[in-house]
């Protein structure tokens, strides 16, 4: 966060220049992006003397906003408020209120009509009620100045759809751009960049990731590939949990087992549980859950 808090002691005079301005805050998957965009934001309500609201776009498929709204909220203050586009701005709303954060999925306000034109969400379109263009274009005529987040720029902040999104439609007076890998150009003014062996050292991250570790020295002739990964895996889980139990640390170990998506699936999915059954490892002692797209236990 030191990056960006140099970055906001120059904040007056990115709002105060013609045009838009953009910061790119490029730092790697799994450094809490996501933690330090929210203290900043916190950082920028409560200390620079302007009139502010937020916009919040996840690029990608799902439904990332909401994920980033549920992180966002954890680590404001009540001087700033969350809200979802799709739940409160169906004609209620005129404006976005001052210090108000709106989560917007990117992929639900994007699409138009190939032969018409029209944007395909009702957010979006000319209507009897207002719509979100119109919320936006109050917003400024009230004074007040949109920040824009686009979390995951790399994934399509720069298509031609995602500039007239952003410059005819939104018009932010600054935009933050985050991601591990963003697309950096000249004119961009402000490029805050983490370096990942900063993020190694502090333990957030790791370097690299060992791969059935010692698995060879596995011996048995009656196990196939499946089985053996399995028992490996198995073998790890308790190794750590010793491990946690000579510190006194309250860590219970995760074993994560991925099926894939197809046929084959059902029948991994029974040898899996057979094989984790036969360890003491069932639904019915709570040792095992199970998580698949039309099966939750």
């Amino acid at each position: 966060s030191r990056g960006l808090g140099d970055v906001y002691k120059r904040q007056n005079l990115y709002f105060k220049r013609d045009g838009k301005e953009t910061i790119v805050f490029q730092a790697p998957t799994g450094s809490g992006k996501t933690f330090t965009i929210a203290k900043y934001m916190v950082e920028l309500v409560n200390s620079i003397e302007r009139d502010l609201c937020f916009l919040w776009i996840s690029i990608g498929k799902g439904e990332l906003h909401k994920q980033s709204m549920k992180s966002v909220k954890r680590e404001i203050d009540e001087t700033i408020t969350c809200t979802l586009l799709e739940n409160e701005f169906f004609g209620s709303r005129s404006t976005i209120n001052q210090n108000e954060v709106v989560f917007i999925n990117w992929e639900k306000i994007r699409s138009k009509n190939k032969k018409t034109g029209e944007f395909k969400n009702i957010l979006m379109q000319d209507k009897e009620t207002i719509n979100f263009p119109e919320v936006l274009k109050n917003t400024h005529e009230l004074g007040r100045q949109i920040v824009l987040i686009i979390d995951e720029s790399h994934a399509g902040a720069t298509t031609s759809r995602a500039k007239e999104i952003r410059d005819e439609i939104i018009e932010p007076d600054l935009t933050i751009e985050m991601s591990a890998t963003p697309v950096l150009t000249d004119d961009m003014q402000a490029k805050v960049i983490v370096d990942p062996t900063k993020v190694i050292d502090e333990g957030m991250i790791k370097k690299e990731i060992i791969i059935n570790q010692d698995i060879d020295k596995i011996v048995d002739d009656e196990m196939d590939s499946e089985q053996l990964i399995l028992e490996s895996a198995f073998q790890k889980r308790n190794e750590l949990a010793l491990k946690y139990k000579e510190q006194n640390a309250m860590v219970n170990p995760l074993v994560l087992i991925q099926l894939p998506n197809s046929t084959a699936g059902d029948d991994k999915k029974e040898s899996v549980i057979n094989f984790l059954n036969g360890k003491g490892i069932t639904e019915e002692n709570g040792k095992l859950a199970v998580w698949l797209s039309d099966e939750k236990i």
